[in-house]
């Protein structure tokens, strides 16, 4: 018994998994063969939880070589979305606050569709920064992954619906103004809403699990459960 447990202690560590698909992805674009890269991507995404894979997928977003089109970026961040753990948080958080990345629509929409497939709690912080982004693309996302946070604690479920619901009733009553000093700002508003209405409702519904049938409801009834415990009102 002693021997053997002297062997196990002398034993090297097993290594660690290493990437076997995204390696083959850069090989692909490389060799210029976009839509070989798109189809192992593909298979990434049917993968289970993967730490490997993900790494190496986030380490392909932020080197410059080889080029990636927006396409193959989506394709990423939809894999990342089924294969990321909360242990690769941290480095898609860093996708959407250093420069260059952060200057990238396909990039914050796609952290945002990360985000949402692990719901770790340390991503709620700058999914409001998201939901607060100059593209109304970015807002549609990050409210999209929003909705994936209705098993979160209660201060982080009202603060991500506090968020939405503010900018839904705001963009709303933007969108119906008769002002005719307002022209610009109704006009930006009748896109935001057309681009983000459905997902912003659609996040406010399951965060809240409730329905409210318009944008006044929606705020009365936030002001009258804010101070209540969410978690006795799902039951």
């Amino acid at each position: 018994m002693a021997i053997l447990l002297s062997l196990l202690l002398l034993a090297p560590p097993a290594a660690k998994p290493k990437a076997e698909l995204t390696p083959q992805v850069i090989v692909a674009l490389k060799g210029g063969e976009k839509d070989r890269a798109l189809a192992i991507l593909k298979e990434i995404a049917k993968l289970k939880e993967n730490h490997a894979e993900a790494v190496a997928l986030i380490k392909m977003v932020r080197t410059s070589r080889p080029k990636k089109p927006d396409d193959v970026l989506e394709a990423t961040f939809l894999a990342l979305k089924g294969i990321a753990s909360k242990k690769v948080t941290p480095k898609l958080r860093a996708l959407v606050k250093d420069k260059p990345y952060k200057k990238s629509r396909v990039i914050r929409v796609g952290v945002c569709r990360a985000f949402s497939g692990s719901a770790d709690p340390r991503a709620v912080d700058d999914l409001i920064k998201l939901l607060r982004d100059p593209d109304d693309h970015v807002i549609a996302a990050a409210a999209e992954a929003a909705g994936a946070y209705r098993y979160a604690k209660d201060q982080q479920r009202k603060e991500l619906f506090k968020t939405i619901m503010g900018a839904y009733v705001t963009t709303w009553n933007l969108k119906n103004s008769v002002d005719p000093a307002r022209k610009k700002e109704r006009s930006r508003a009748e896109k935001k809403w057309e681009i983000a209405e459905e997902p912003m409702e659609k996040a406010m519904q399951l965060l809240s699990n409730v329905t409210q049938n318009s944008p006044p409801e929606w705020r009365r009834w936030w002001n009258k459960n804010k101070a209540k415990r969410w978690a006795e009102l799902d039951e």
